[in-house]
């Protein structure tokens, strides 16, 4: 998303892609006013001995200059471990998210989303799961930066110990690289109580083969801990972000 909020706001030029992806913060831009806008890609995660691949899908619409609409899921999720493998598809995130221009190198909002109980056994929800972040986008020189504070609320496990809300909060800094290519650093983490905290760093490098359609890679290191359990976590994935024609 490097320099995404100066861009969408120079309304004389054409409409272009505004990539959400790869990372886990949402930055404060929306997609082009009346446009469609598809983010498609591949993850891989691994916590040994356990592994997931999936297949992630967000649809974007811009309603206006300020609000705009959000629907994705994974419509393949596999988890590999020592005892085999199973498959599923997710439940469904439906969401709005408002952003308003705070001046030419500032943008603030916020985004809510829920996840609708629609996945398989595997991966569904018993009840929506609601997530309300708020947004905020800086530009200065050719940088770039979003930084996300969020909380979702979780479903109801009596007697566990483990809060019913998870808060979160993410950190990216970002700028283009040369020619096409702009690279992103961001920070992310989250914290439960009953179960500890958690955190990862992500790079990512994209690239700009058109005003509408940008590829990406990324790599991610991600560590958690809780009731005295220290876990890491290893990823990578690719993707793309396309406009559609209006």
């Amino acid at each position: 998303a490097c320099a995404a909020t100066a861009a969408a706001a120079q309304a004389d030029e054409p409409p272009q892609a505004t990539p959400y992806r790869p990372g886990v913060g949402s930055p404060a831009v929306l997609s082009a006013t009346g446009y469609f806008e598809l983010e498609a890609g591949y993850d891989n995660l691994r916590v040994t001995p356990l592994r997931s691949d999936s297949l992630s899908l967000l649809l974007k619409y811009g309603l206006s200059d300020r609000l705009g609409l959000l629907v994705g899921l994974n419509p393949t999720v596999r988890l590999s471990g020592p005892d085999g493998a199973q498959s599923g598809v997710s439940d469904t995130a439906v969401g709005l998210k408002f952003v308003q221009r705070g001046g030419p190198q500032f943008a603030w909002g916020a985004q809510l989303v829920s996840t609708l109980p629609t996945g398989s056994r595997l991966l569904r929800s018993d009840t929506p799961v609601p997530t309300l972040t708020a947004l905020a986008g800086f530009d200065w020189a050719q940088w770039h930066s979003d930084l996300n504070l969020g909380v979702t609320r979780l479903g109801d496990n009596p007697g566990s110990g483990i809060s019913r809300q998870r808060y979160g909060w993410s950190a990216s800094l970002s700028r283009p690289v040369v020619g096409p290519w702009s690279g992103t650093v961001e920070l992310s983490g989250a914290r439960q109580v009953g179960l500890g905290n958690s955190a990862q760093v992500l790079g990512s490098l994209s690239y700009s083969v058109s005003r509408r359609l940008v590829l990406d890679a990324y790599v991610a290191r991600g560590r958690s801990n809780g009731n005295g359990i220290e876990l890491y976590n290893t990823g990578f994935g690719t993707g793309l972000t396309y406009l559609f024609a209006q």
